[in-house]
């Protein structure tokens, strides 16, 4: 990869500090323009993880899940405290992500 080393949930991070920004704003904007740049830096992240996901060759989708198996996500408390942003990315990016993992052979056997 000439772009150097991509992550898949590479979004996830954008999207935990975009979030950590909204909740800045506080008293100087409104609850509802909050909840739509959320809403906007939610689809955004979905929209890059996609376009990762779609880019990849199968190689570089296992090795990515593979490294993402051993890391954490700093993103992955912020999805667990805000239901709706976590329903939100859940379904733009699952559907891209469960395709991918069936064409590239890499569900689980069980």
């Amino acid at each position: 990869m000439s772009e150097g080393p991509r992550t898949l949930f590479r979004p996830l991070v954008v999207l935990c500090a975009a979030a950590v920004m909204c909740a800045g704003l506080g008293s100087r904007g409104s609850a509802q323009m909050r909840g739509a740049m959320k809403n906007r830096i939610v689809d955004a992240a979905a929209s890059e993880m996609v376009s990762t996901i779609q880019s990849d060759s199968c190689a570089q989708f296992a090795a990515t899940l593979k490294r993402r198996k051993s890391g954490t996500s700093s993103a992955g408390g912020m999805m667990k405290r805000d239901p709706a942003a976590r329903a939100r990315f859940v379904n733009k990016v699952a559907g891209p992500l469960l395709n991918k993992m069936i064409d590239c052979d890499l569900l689980p056997n069980r």
